[in-house]
């Protein structure tokens, strides 16, 4: 029997764009900002604007892209910078008020027309959830978020401090060879020692149980919201992002063991329908990385909330 080959997914469209924005030391700060963006004349559905991780990029997306692409969405990769594509800056926080001044600019300048959902991935969902506070948003996903408390992959905290503080201490080359060599032997994908220690700033800057207050917000909004999470994650507990949905209104939760079938993916796609706001869904076996595993769910949840 001839093997079908697996469909190849399309390389993505990386663009730039100048942009100026306010840094936590009120200095402005103006650089090229690398994204993605699959359809750049627009598309008559609507458009998907993504976070990454930390570390991560527009790539985190790529198996959500391409079908999305199937799906005539438009989608745009936002890549913060100092993660590989759009270059770090002198005296860089990457906590989320600058974080959020940054991407805010880039969106500014994209000037997107029709419905948008802001979806973001690990670290990514506390600025794709503010973003959709703050700006006009059609719906919210988030892919294996974080919580409101430090979770099992930061923990114990004073080891990134440590960390961070031995960095400062250290000569350049030798920072970034000790930092780079630390993130590879965890298994993480990262290119130097420059790009590691941005990924562990930004973590050790997260909001946590500072997202309370925008997530209270955004149920004052009719914003469909799709949130998925695994029970083989190796970085954030279940029941972390558990305490997270007790505070968002209006979620119908399902929960699976292993793969969702059409009959249940269905019945998920009905919480997008008419005045219900959404879903969560649990499964298992998955990992922290459901970017890949729930793609043609995430797709079609998208698809579903632009319809409605």
């Amino acid at each position: 029997m001839t093997e079908v080959p697996r469909a190849r997914i399309s390389e993505p469209k990386l663009l730039k764009k100048l942009v100026k924005f306010q840094a936590e030391n009120e200095q402005f700060v103006e650089l090229e900002a690398v994204y993605e963006d699959s359809i750049t004349s627009g598309s008559p559905f609507g458009t998907v604007v993504a976070f990454h991780g930390s570390p991560g990029s527009h790539n985190d997306f790529k198996y959500i892209r391409s079908k999305l692409d199937d799906l005539n969405i438009r989608f745009i990769g936002v890549n913060y910078p100092g993660f590989s594509n759009t270059p770090e800056y002198e005296g860089q926080q990457h906590a989320n008020p600058e974080r959020q001044n940054f991407s805010n600019a880039l969106l500014d300048e994209l000037k997107i027309d029709g419905k948008i959902i802001y979806m973001g991935h690990s670290r990514g969902c506390e600025n794709a959830l503010q973003t959709a506070v703050g700006r006009e948003a059609h719906g919210l996903v988030l892919i294996n978020p974080t919580g409101f408390r430090h979770h099992q992959g930061i923990r114990p905290f004073y080891r990134l401090e440590y960390l961070d503080w031995m960095y400062g201490l250290l000569p350049s080359f030798l920072g970034n060879s000790m930092i780079l060599g630390i993130y590879k032997a965890i298994g993480f994908k990262v290119k130097s020692g420059e790009e590691a220690m941005c990924a562990m700033r930004s973590v050790m800057r997260m909001s946590l149980e500072d997202q309370i207050e925008y997530i209270e917000k955004l149920n004052q909004k009719h914003t469909k919201k799709l949130i998925v999470f695994g029970g083989n994650d190796h970085l954030v507990e279940e029941e972390i992002v558990l305490e997270k949905l007790e505070k968002h209104d209006g979620l119908e939760h399902f929960r699976f063991e292993d793969g969702i079938s059409e009959e249940e993916k269905s019945k998920i796609m009905e919480c997008f329908t008419g005045n219900q706001l959404g879903a969560s869904v649990f499964v298992a076996k998955d990992t922290h990385f459901q970017n890949k595993s729930q793609a043609e769910l995430v797709a079609e949840s998208c698809k579903k909330m632009l319809d409605a």
